[in-house]
């Protein structure tokens, strides 16, 4: 069925008889927002002009797609097997990594986002500070909790591969947005790669989830959703998709479909790189459709967090060219919004910490 045939069906089945705004497609976005790797890396006025037109796509949209970045489609296979087989796994043993309360890293088969439930399962692991010791061992245990990886290496092995070929590129990333911003202090990028807390996200959207059999009263259109309204908390995220495309980012009051290029790399900036840049860059506010048609869609998301410890607050009012802007935002901590963001995620205790909460 063609994509504008399903979504007048989808419009139907929950007693819809407009087209939603959500089929639109981004050929605006195609157009301008596509980026080379091997650009970026060069020297000289050609990688300058890269960099200004950067600055402008992500001011503008907020995301943009990465070609040319070196990393191998066959590790992205691998990935997408793996994850594949982990989320085929028995119940009982994919409930044996659940998360909770106090580890917040794990499987979850009711993820919420803004404290409705997603209709997708998610498996999340992240950054260990010492990677010769156990995951559970105490120098590895950290304010999101520790890892519990399957013990088939056959599936945990791919995992940890995706990550630490994530982990160079999205710092890497990094530092072209800094520049982009006019950021000269390295010690910013250095604070990042010397002690992020980073993790990788796999997603898994089942046709079959129980949510998809329920309307979402509640949404600005038809639902449910693979994932609900919302905006990345951390510096910037790298995700990679394995089925039809279901991204959806909200511009100019309508939702539009992102479909990137085969084997390209989907990247958008989140909450902490809005306040270091004081709006500069706006995190954009992005969805993710639940899977239909018997469509059984996969997702990896590698979201580059700062260190614990950083604290946050405008680089843009310390720059010496714009000494008098003045911060928009307080000062805190990355591990003090960490915290009261998993309120909202993982415990469901009140509601989900915003950005907007910290403007002044």
């Amino acid at each position: 069925m063609h994509r504008l045939d399903r979504c007048i069906v989808r419009g139907f089945l929950f007693g819809k008889s407009v087209i939603e705004p959500s089929i639109l497609s981004f050929p605006e976005w195609r157009q301008s927002a596509v980026f080379n790797a091997e650009l970026l890396r060069g020297r000289g006025l050609a990688r300058d002009r890269e960099l200004q037109r950067l600055a402008q796509v992500v001011a503008r949209w907020g995301f943009f797609e990465l070609r040319g970045h070196g990393i191998e489609h066959h590790a992205r296979q691998a990935l997408f097997a793996a994850q594949r087989a982990f989320f085929t796994l028995p119940k009982a043993e994919k409930l044996s990594l659940q998360r909770s309360a106090t580890n917040a890293r794990g499987y979850n088969p009711a993820e919420l986002t803004k404290n409705r439930v997603d209709a997708k399962e998610i498996f999340d692991f992240g950054h260990k500070p010492d990677p010769n010791l156990a995951d559970d061992a105490l120098a590895n245990r950290v304010a999101d909790g520790w890892n519990q990886m399957p013990k088939d290496p056959a599936i945990s092995e791919p995992f940890r591969r995706w990550f630490s070929l994530c982990e160079p590129l999205a710092i890497e990333v990094y530092d072209w947005l800094l520049t982009a911003l006019g950021i000269k202090d390295e010690s910013h990028l250095a604070a990042v790669a010397g002690g992020h807390s980073s993790f990788l996200r796999l997603n898994a959207y089942p046709d079959e989830h129980p949510m998809l059999g329920q309307a979402d009263e509640i949404s600005d259109a038809s639902g449910p959703f693979g994932i609900h309204r919302h905006t990345d908390a951390g510096l910037l995220t790298l995700l990679v998709e394995n089925g039809h495309h279901a991204l959806q980012v909200l511009y100019e009051g309508q939702w539009r479909l992102i479909e990137p290029a085969p084997n390209a790399f989907i990247v958008n900036t989140g909450d902490m790189l809005q306040v270091l840049s004081n709006d500069r860059f706006v995190a954009p506010e992005h969805r993710v459709l639940g899977s239909s048609d018997g469509q059984y869609r996969l997702s990896a998301a590698y979201f580059l967090n700062p260190p614990y410890e950083q604290m946050i607050q405008s680089l843009m009012s310390n720059e010496e060219d714009s000494v008098s802007e003045v911060a928009r935002y307080r000062s805190f901590t990355w591990e003090e919004f960490r915290r009261r963001r998993g309120a909202g995620d993982y415990e469901d205790l009140g509601e989900e910490v915003q950005i907007s909460q910290y403007r002044l």
